[in-house]
């Protein structure tokens, strides 16, 4: 059985780009079209892995992925954030609030299948808790050698 992956993005060519993609390399895909859509779809289908745009309507990707993580039923499924806010502080913010990974757009869809495969297929829950730790800890290290370097 195919592994499920929930792309939650308002935009429907990004959706597309993605779900084409993922179906490629053998993964199920649902698609919600904003955040409220989102939780409730994974809720209901408890997909494998989700992907996640910041910018949504009723529910923003921020909102969406703290419902996630206080559901005992969605708590700890990984989440890739694929979205055009790509400042320090907004990485940091997804990854604090659990995200496994942070990709940015205009994105490359191999990369994002290549995460998708990783996360799903290679890391155990605790390799991805550690990733994220260590992406979170690159991030302000590479803050603090900006703000170093701008003093």
């Amino acid at each position: 059985m195919a592994q499920t992956v929930l792309v939650v993005d308002d935009d429907p060519d990004i959706c597309e780009i993605v779900r084409v993609n993922l179906e490629g390399a053998g993964y199920d895909v649902v698609v919600a079209a904003d955040g409220a859509a989102g939780l409730a779809a994974a809720r209901e289908i408890l997909p494998d892995l989700i992907i996640l745009d910041v910018l949504l309507p009723e529910l923003d990707g921020w909102q969406v992925l703290e419902e996630l993580e206080r559901d005992p039923t969605t708590a700890g499924r990984p989440v890739v954030m694929l979205t055009c806010k790509g400042d320090d502080q907004d990485v940091l913010r997804g990854l604090g609030l659990g995200a496994v990974e942070y990709l940015t757009k205009p994105f490359y869809p191999e990369n994002l299948v290549a995460s998708v495969r990783i996360l799903l297929d290679v890391f155990d829950a605790s390799m991805r808790d550690h990733r994220r730790q260590q992406l979170i800890a690159r991030r302000r290290r590479l803050i603090e050698r900006m703000a170093s370097a701008a003093s």
